[in-house]
């Protein structure tokens, strides 16, 4: 039995560890906040909650276990807001997005004429019903 939690314990740690090195790789390589805060979020949520399952394998007992499972579900809850949090005030204070975000513009200016296509298309039936 304590071979088996050796090899998970090995195997979630190891696992844990490659996923940190990625996310460490990607703030490093990728040029924009956004895409930093992603690799940043990948590193915490899963790299680390990976290392933890591992220890709380290895874990001594029950209890100190459960202490080590209630930091992941911490973990899972907490980074991923934190990131969306700063990804979004990037999005909103950055002047010099339009570089990096096309897409999002570019899709926020289709929304802006779908709104206004369809009030005018509104006022239309509007006064058809009116003039009926």
């Amino acid at each position: 039995m304590a071979v088996v939690r050796l090899i998970l314990t090995a195997a979630f740690m190891v696992l844990g560890l490659f996923v940190c090195c990625v996310g460490v790789y990607g703030v490093f390589k990728l040029k924009y906040a956004a895409n930093r805060m992603h690799a940043a979020a990948l590193n915490d949520t899963m790299g680390i909650s990976l290392c933890l399952v591992g220890l709380a394998i290895s874990a001594p007992d029950v209890f100190t276990a459960l202490q080590i499972l209630l930091v992941v579900v911490f973990l899972w809850l907490a980074s991923p807001v934190a990131s969306h949090l700063l990804c979004r005030l990037e999005v909103e204070t950055n002047e010099q997005r339009g570089e990096y975000m096309n897409v999002h513009e570019q899709t926020l200016a289709q929304e802006r004429i779908q709104a206004a296509q369809a009030e005018e298309s509104e006022a239309v039936r509007g006064e058809e019903e009116e003039q009926a």
